[in-house]
């Protein structure tokens, strides 16, 4: 018998493909209404702003379980029906500042934490809870200090933001892949320094092994389950462990690309005991297009390669993402060449204001 999950997401294509693509239905409820979510799904639900009460969306879904993606880590759900990580566990994780507890509990290197007593500056501020660096900002007086009930202060160390994906079972852990993590690409369309814009499978480091070493512990210690991420930022120093993704990571499409494996199956696998390594065979890009003035979609852009595809005639204001554009190849510079003839297309069916 087939069974049925539940997709949560502030974006959740990536988490829903997949899962269809290993043979699940799949429902979903997601900030996004894209046309291959729709594809993926048998029926899905969107909302505009983040919902605080999904107890709606279990009624009306009847399904086997619910997976949880970015946004909803921590939802008040019963644990029994998440294939996942206990929420009550994520928790713990997504607060930055207790991470950082952890982190320094456990001897792992990580950026100094600040308190406005002690801060240098520059630094970085970053929400206490929450991730892909749209709210990060760079504090460089006392003056650009944010509430300090909603942000922490960490140093601002310069290197190359990576990541590690790990899958878990209750035992072990195995690192999947180093990846690149894709910030403030301006021909992305990414302005934000600190904005994430895509990720890189795999990228090369001589920190590699410390990094996939680190990870494990890490995952293990925290015991978590499934897919989960651990971002690094390395520089000649070494790596410095930034946070942990206690769900699926936006790395998903490049580690599959990069892979040629179903990462949901190795999440559902890994949950249930069965743990294995992978191999690289090529490199997978994701590169993520943000609109730079008010841009319409003027045709349709449903074709291999291009995910989180927007309905023809939708309008997206400044700083926000329009399209995922994907690339592979067996070299770094063949797949951002995919990559670039893919956002050709892409700019040829959208219009941008002039304003």
């Amino acid at each position: 018998m087939v069974k049925s999950v539940l997709v949560l997401g502030y974006s959740s294509r990536y988490i829903a493909c997949s899962a269809r693509r290993a043979g699940y239905r799949v429902y979903s409820v997601s900030h996004y209404d894209d046309l291959d979510l729709e594809k993926c799904t048998e029926s899905g639900a969107r909302f505009d702003d983040m919902p605080e009460n999904i107890v709606p969306w279990l009624e009306r879904y009847k399904v086997d379980h619910v997976v949880l993606g970015s946004g909803f880590e921590d939802a008040r759900i019963d644990s029994s029906i998440v294939l996942g990580n206990d929420p009550d566990v994520s928790r713990k994780v997504l607060n930055k500042v207790w991470l950082a507890n952890k982190l320094k509990e456990m001897g792992i290197r990580q950026p100094r934490i600040f308190t406005r007593d002690n801060v240098e500056y520059p630094c970085v501020a970053k929400p206490i809870r929450g991730g892909g660096g749209h709210k990060n900002f760079l504090v460089t007086d006392a003056s650009m200090l944010p509430p300090e009930d909603e942000y922490f202060l960490q140093e601002f160390i310069r290197g190359k933001p990576l990541s590690v994906s790990v899958l878990s079972s209750e035992d072990d852990a195995v690192p999947v892949a180093l990846n690149e993590i894709l910030v403030g690409k301006k021909w992305l369309g990414q302005d934000l320094e600190f904005g994430y814009c895509g990720n890189v499978t795999p990228y090369q480091s001589r920190y590699k092994e410390e990094m996939f070493e680190t990870s494990k512990k890490l995952i293990k210690a925290l015991k978590l389950v499934g897919s989960n991420g651990v971002d690094f930022m390395v520089n000649e120093n070494g790596p410095y462990v930034l946070e942990i993704n206690p769900r699926f990571q936006g790395s998903l499409d490049s580690v599959e690309l990069a892979t040629g494996e179903n990462l949901f199956q190795a999440h559902v696998d890994a949950i249930n005991g069965d743990l294995r390594e992978f191999g690289i065979k090529r490199y997978g890009y994701k590169g993520i297009f943000f609109a730079r003035r008010t841009t319409r979609v003027t045709g349709n852009m449903l074709r291999p390669m291009i995910a989180d595809v927007p309905r023809v005639g939708s309008v997206f204001e400044k700083g926000e993402a329009i399209v995922t554009v994907m690339g592979k190849g067996d070299k770094r510079s063949s797949a951002v060449g995919m990559v670039r003839d893919n956002l050709k297309f892409v700019k040829a069916n959208l219009k941008v204001s002039r304003n």
